[in-house]
């Protein structure tokens, strides 16, 4: 029963960073935008990174639960653990230049992060991709 219960926390917030799979397109999306709306829009991007954090953090918890009842090579288990600490920060960097670029109510600073943003979003975009398929696939490796 413990071992559902942790297993559907899991997917709902694999779930949840597919957010990140999004976010390329949406982030690209910033730069045909102007001032006010600009900056409305990151703010929300900003949310959706840090809802994608906490739901790593949830899924990194419950998957080492779940590792621990189960049988996986370590080759599987070294790298869903090295693919998840890289969207961990992978996701803090981008939301650093966030912050950054929201600094100024005005939107003024967006412009200068906005092309780390973009290419940050795409590299989240890759590992959460990459991640997903090995969760899927563990008997593979």
């Amino acid at each position: 029963m413990m071992f559902q219960f942790l297993l559907y926390l899991h997917v709902l917030s694999a779930i949840l960073m597919g957010a990140y799979l999004v976010m390329p397109f949406l982030s690209g999306k910033l730069a045909s935008l102007s001032g006010s709306a600009q900056y409305g829009f990151l703010n929300v991007l900003s949310g959706f990174n840090r809802a994608g954090q906490f739901a790593l953090i949830l899924a990194f918890l419950t998957g080492g639960y779940m590792v621990g009842k189960g049988s996986y090579s370590v080759l599987w288990m070294v790298l869903a653990v090295v693919l998840l600490l890289a969207i961990g920060a992978v996701s803090g960097i981008m939301g650093k230049k966030m912050r950054h670029a929201l600094a100024d109510v005005s939107g003024s600073k967006i412009a200068g992060q906005l092309g780390a943003i973009r290419s940050l979003s795409l590299v989240l975009a890759i590992l959460v991709f990459v991640t997903v398929t090995l969760m899927k696939f563990p008997n593979y490796l």
